[in-house]
């Protein structure tokens, strides 16, 4: 396991995240500093203390953190070019990837690819594109995956009050999506298996942070004592290997 401390993470958090220009809004990123942290220190128990070649697909902040923290080769692949000066100042290589069309990277290779609050974004089955990244990890090489869990709190709620759950399914095209397939953690590893991924592991986690809605920050406190079931958590972190 490599070294990780949470003040040199929260340092280069700091420096790399907060301070760069990024396709969300700034607010977003200090609200979800859990999960960066989270996602971070389960990649440190994974790969070794030599710097590997990992690639972030979508977002950028993760694999521009482990390049600052480990000085690890990082690739960022995106299905816009929006980020991709800030992430080439940082010497990071990019290229455009539309996961929910492209069939491969081409002829690239990687140790380990993080797929952070991505999946849930693309109008097709998970392991399509799963099997996609896979073809891109060399032989055990890892994934790391995140996104949000079906039964988490708010979706039960919002099921309850008539409010819409997902943004609409339509085919794959040049833009991303919004939230159009959430995943239960029965589903997700089902869809990772089909991918062909062995020594699956996964777990339901709350990574906190703060709604911005007033009505949903009300809704956090009153149901935080259910947080102690899983199945009600509002994340679910997954790994995986490629054979």
């Amino acid at each position: 396991m490599r070294a990780f401390g949470s003040h040199d993470f929260a340092r280069v958090f700091d420096q790399v995240v907060l301070a760069g220009d990024w396709q969300e809004e700034p607010q977003y990123y200090p609200r979800y500093q859990s999960r960066y942290e989270a996602v971070l220190h389960r990649f440190a128990a994974l790969v070794p203390d030599e710097p590997v070649d990992v690639l972030e697909v979508g977002g950028g902040q993760l694999a521009a953190m482990a390049r600052e923290l480990w000085a690890d080769r990082a690739t960022v692949a995106d299905i816009t070019d929006a980020c991709f000066p800030t992430l080439s100042g940082l010497g990071i290589d990019t290229f455009r990837f539309n996961l929910a069309l492209d069939e491969s990277g081409g002829d690239r290779e990687f140790d380990v690819i993080l797929l952070s609050e991505v999946i849930e974004h693309l109008p097709v089955p998970g392991h399509v594109a799963l099997r996609r990244l896979r073809s891109m990890l060399r032989p055990g090489g890892h994934l790391i995956c995140t996104t949000p869990n079906l039964y988490r709190l708010r979706n039960i709620v919002y099921l309850a009050l008539g409010r819409p759950i997902f943004d609409h399914f339509d085919t794959p095209g040049d833009q991303g999506c919004g939230h159009v397939l959430e995943y239960s953690a029965e589903h997700l590893r089902w869809q990772i298996e089909r991918a062909g991924f062995a020594d699956i592991e996964l777990e339901l986690r709350e990574f906190a942070h703060v709604p911005n809605r007033r009505a949903d920050r009300l809704l956090m406190r009153v149901g935080k004592p259910l947080l102690r079931v899983p199945r009600f958590r509002d994340n679910l972190l997954a790994t995986a290997v490629a054979p």
